[in-house]
Order: C-alpha cells, then structure tokens, then sequence
C-alpha cells in the first residue's frame, strides 16, 4: 500500500491565521490560498471575488493595439476575414470564440471564412498549401488563434501574395518572429511583462478574448456580449491545463457560470449529450466529458465537425454535430483502450525501469498522448509512447513524466537526435528517427537533471496533448503536497464543502484541497461495481461520526486490508452538489495502514 510519500505544507502561525479571519478569510481559506502562492489579505480576497471588473485591460497586451486596427479596417472595408486555428480544443474553442464575434462586428455582405489543418495530414500552424487556397477563395486577412508563432516563411509567402496576417497565440516564438503586421502573444521577448499570474499564462482561447475584449470595446458593445463568451473560454482554457491563476482563474470562474446558462446551440447540445445538468458543471465534468468529445474530432476525423457544432445557432444543426461528435469519441474510446491494453503488456516488461517507452506501428497519432497520460498515471513512472511509420521511416511519440523528471529537459539533451520537439516539464511531443527510439529510450534511463537555468525556446506544433511550455511548469503546484491535516471526521460536512468550493475552479497551479487523517477506523471495505475501485467505510477514532471513502483503481489492495483496523489517509473532499442531498464523500488518493 505504499505511494510516493505525501508532503504536508508548513502551517500558518495562528496569529496570521487569526488576522485573516478578522479580515473576513477563513482560516482554512487563508491557508490553502497561503499554500498557492497568496501572500497577502488582498491577494486572497482578489482569488475568491473572482471579480469581472478587475481583469486587465485587453490594450496593454503586446501588438493588441495593431491588431485590433487592422480588424477594423477589415471590418470598415468589407474584406474577406479567415480565422485560421488549431484542431485542439483550445484551438476549436479560441477560433469559434473569435468567429463568432467578427460575425457579430463585419457587414452583412463581408465573407467571414475558417480553416483549421488536419491533424495527421497537416500538423498544426499556418502551411504554404492552405494559405494557397484562401488566396484562392479572397481572403486578405488571417487571424490566427493559438498557433503561428513560428510560422516565419508561412507568413512572408502570405505577404506575397498580398495577405496580411494578424497572429494571436500563446507559444513561445522563436528569435526570429513572423513578420505579420501585429503578433499577440505575451511570450514574446521584447513583451515588457511586469505581472505574476496575468496575461503570461493564458492559453490560446484566452488570448483570443482578450482580443475580442479589445474589439467589442473598440466597437462600444454591451458588456455582457463579451461575458457571453466565457463559456468558450472555459472548456478551452481546462481542456488545454492552462494554470488557473489570476486572471485565469477569473474568467474560467465566469466561464463556468456562463456554461451552466448558455444558450449556445451546440454547447446545450453537448451539455445533454454527455449526460451532465445546466447548474450543475463542474471544471471536471469540462475535463473528462465536454473537452473530450470537442477533441475527438480533431484525433479522428476533422476538428471543423466541433467548430461548427459550437458557432451555429441551429438547434437542428447542433443535433446532427454532436451525434457525429459522439460517434468519434466513442470511436476514440475504444482505439484507446485497445492500445491501452498493448502499452499495459509493453510496460510490465519494463518494471525495473525508471522511464517507460512502449511502441508499435501505426498507432493512431491523435490517440499516444492521452495513452501517455493514462500509463504514466497508472505506473507513476515517466511514459513514452512511439507511434512507428515505415514508410516516412520516422516515429512519433508523446512523453507524459511525473514530478521530479522533467521530460522536456531531459529531450532538450537528445535534441540534436530529434527532428522536432516541444512541450514542458510534464508532457511533451516529439519526432524521431525510427532507429533511433531505442537510443532514445537508452538515453534516458541514465538521463539525470542537471541544473539547467535556461532553456531554449520550444518548437511549437509538437504533439505535446495541449500543454503549457517549461517557463510556466513552476506553477504546476506539487500533487504530493498536503495542505491541511484534519483532525476531526465531522468538520467535513457539506458546509465545508461549499466553503471549498469558493477557491474553485480548480486544476493546474490550484489543485483541488487535499488533507491527511490519521488514525481512522477501517469499519469496512469491498471492491465497487466496476471492479477497479475500492470502497471504504471509515470511522471516527474518538466518536461516532463516519464517512464513505472511494480509492481509484484501489481493488487490488482489498485482500492486503483483510486484517487492516486503523488507515491513515490522504484525500479531497468530493459531493453530487445536490442541495436535497447535502452528501459528501472522501476521494482517497493515498492509503496506508496503521496501528491504532
């Protein structure tokens, strides 16, 4: 029953404690704020409003300010706009957010066009081939959203042909930047950025409404047009694990709001397709039922199905997208779980191993890194899964690492083997030479961290599973870390967790609470209904109060608690948020038994 050990965060001094309260924090608030970076009263409180009105203003963002005037003579002059994007749900929700905005401000005979590449055929970013075909078509200005960064010889051939291109995008930029007539994008080296959570750490979906915060205000436009758009901003911002500090945290806090009154067509749609209830989303439900079916388009088929499916108004059209939709992630869960099965083989054979790298031939590109993701989760090793391809007789693989390995570095040192990398500490993408995956594999269990201050600027369009890059991995708050230890069952109740609730949402850089007890009676025990997880009665060890406990994949540690009366765990607090029901349960993710 053991698991990598648990760190428990230092505890606040009770007079620091006692001033927060005064000042109208709670103190269990104060602490895990405190624990996440929140030094001060006004920090703290900034994090729990969440307050619309407090976002920065979209004209100080680099290059805005030129953006936003060469959309508008676009928009004065009737041009032909093509929003260009990414086949990933940042890209898909940061493209239709934009569409659906310049729809709103161009003149009723001005052509509004998309184009988002294909991921196996295309790869991501602007190429040579699409930017032919708009041509073709009239375009004479493109807007990218999340992707181009790197797009140098893509935006001069533009140019040529008499194209000008306005690049929204969070990536790093390499040193020799695009030459568009205005690139947004806050990782830019020149970018004179002063905050600590702001505008840096936006992923594509919130530079692209940073934008259209810039043109509805421009434009004089009511509020509460932009805030209609949260929506899109949230499913985009979580799908893509963007860190949900600052200003982040803000409009996902307001997105999910906005998700759970939406009117959108294809999002209601979705919402009913996946089962969920208006009122009752969650930031999970985005990640593990929304996101999921947006993203199966561009892994199966064709990223367009999802970016029509969220700019039409049609409920008739919505309804035949998300059943297409359906289709391909029903599709995409069977394709994984058969590879899942094949990487699980691979990987037993590798026990011994410090980093994991399983391959095969033709395995499906769209699918390795959320494969990746689950095996690196299931063994807590570092995973590499390699997709062979005899014909170009070269290997693509995504590389999911855990806390204490960083991945991108350690590919950074086998760069010069590398076509093309990219990613961060944790996930990351790259393209390799089929003889050499196994130098690559060999690399890497002797690979060992070595002070690296600074490294260089990533290559965008790496298959790294929608990702921040390396700079921003610092956020990434530690998953072994503990905030509060409990000492009493029945503090947790349904009030506590609401109170919790109030630091939602919660993902990258916020993770949800988590706390330790000791000590607890083990009343009972049995494996669930699905056979993988094990649920637990437990109970007070002074009193009589007692709380259900599920452990995830945990059904294998039944017969070992068969003589087991005292655990200690680790857990989250968890809830239906039925209000009826006021029910709460403990999300264990770390048992170990203990004497009484």
């Amino acid at each position: 029953m053991q698991t990598p050990s648990w760190t428990v965060y230092p505890h606040l001094p009770l007079e620091k404690l006692e001033a927060f309260e005064s000042a109208g924090i709670d103190r269990y608030l104060a602490q895990i704020l405190y624990n996440r970076g929140n030094r001060t009263f006004a920090q703290m409180r900034a994090f729990i409003d969440a307050c619309y009105e407090d976002t920065s203003d979209p004209l100080t963002l680099v290059d805005m300010p030129r953006a936003v005037k060469r959309i508008q003579r676009a928009l004065v002059q009737g041009e032909h706009i093509t929003v260009y994007g990414d086949y990933d749900a940042d890209g898909v929700t940061s493209s239709s957010l934009l569409f659906r905005a310049l729809r709103v401000l161009k003149q009723p005979q001005a052509r509004l066009d998309f184009h988002i590449p294909h991921r196996l055929t295309d790869g991501c970013g602007l190429h040579i081939k699409a930017i032919d075909e708009l041509k073709a078509r009239g375009t004479s200005l493109i807007i990218t959203t999340d992707c181009a960064s790197s797009d140098v010889g893509q935006v001069a051939h533009a140019r040529l042909l008499g194209i000008d291109v306005v690049i929204t995008d969070h990536h790093h930029p390499p040193l020799q930047r695009p030459d568009a007539c205005a690139m947004v994008n806050p990782w830019r080296s020149d970018y004179d950025y002063t905050g600590d959570y702001g505008e840096r750490y936006f992923c594509g979906v919130g530079i692209a409404f940073k934008l259209v915060q810039a043109l509805y205000r421009a434009y004089r436009r009511p509020q509460g047009e932009e805030i209609a758009l949260l929506d899109l901003v949230a499913i985009g911002a979580i799908a893509d694990i963007a860190p949900l500090v600052g200003e982040n945290h803000t409009l996902v806090r307001l997105g999910i709001q906005q998700l759970n009154s939406t009117q959108k067509p294809g999002l209601l749609a979705l919402i009913h397709t996946a089962n969920l209830q208006l009122g009752r989303i969650r930031e999970r439900d985005i990640a593990y039922a929304l996101a999921p079916r947006i993203n199966a388009a561009g892994r199966m088929k064709n990223a367009s199905i999802a970016f029509n499916l969220l700019v039409t108004d049609s409920h008739e059209e919505a309804t035949n997208y998300v059943a297409e939709l359906e289709q391909l992630n029903a599709a995409r869960q069977q394709e994984t779980e058969e590879l899942m099965r094949n990487v699980r083989e691979q990987a037993q054979s590798q026990a011994s191993k410090q980093v994991v790298l399983v391959s095969g031939d033709a395995w499906h590109e769209g699918l390795i890194g959320l494969v990746a993701g689950k095996l690196a989760e299931e063994i807590n090793k570092p995973v590499l899964v390699v997709s062979n391809d005899k014909q170009s007789k070269f290997s693509r693989g995504s590389a999911r690492s855990q806390h204490g390995f960083n991945i991108i570095a350690a590919l950074h040192g086998f760069a010069h083997h590398l076509e093309r990398y990219g990613g961060h500490a944790q996930a990351a993408g790259f393209t390799i030479s089929t003889e050499r995956v196994e130098h690559l594999h060999a690399y890497l269990l002797d690979w060992k961290e070595e002070g690296i201050a600074t490294l260089p600027q990533l290559i965008e369009g790496a298959e790294s599973g929608g990702v921040v890059a390396e700079e921003e991995s610092k956020l990434l708050v530690g998953s072994q870390m503990v905030d509060l230890v409990v000492s009493r069952l029945e503090h947790l109740d349904y009030s506590f967790y609401k109170l919790l609730r109030t630091l939602s949402p919660f993902g990258a850089s916020n993770p949800e609470p988590t706390f330790k007890m000791k000590g607890l009676r083990l009343l009972d025990k049995w494996v669930s209904t699905n056979g993988r997880s094990l649920r637990l009665k437990l109970g007070s060890a002074t009193g009589p109060t007692q709380r259900m406990g599920t452990l995830s994949r945990g059904a294998d540690l039944l017969t070992a608690l068969k003589n087991v009366t005292h655990v200690d765990i680790v857990f989250r607090l968890d809830s239906s948020e039925d209000e009826s029901k006021q029910d709460v349960w403990l999300r264990i993710v770390h048992l170990q038994a203990t004497q009484k």
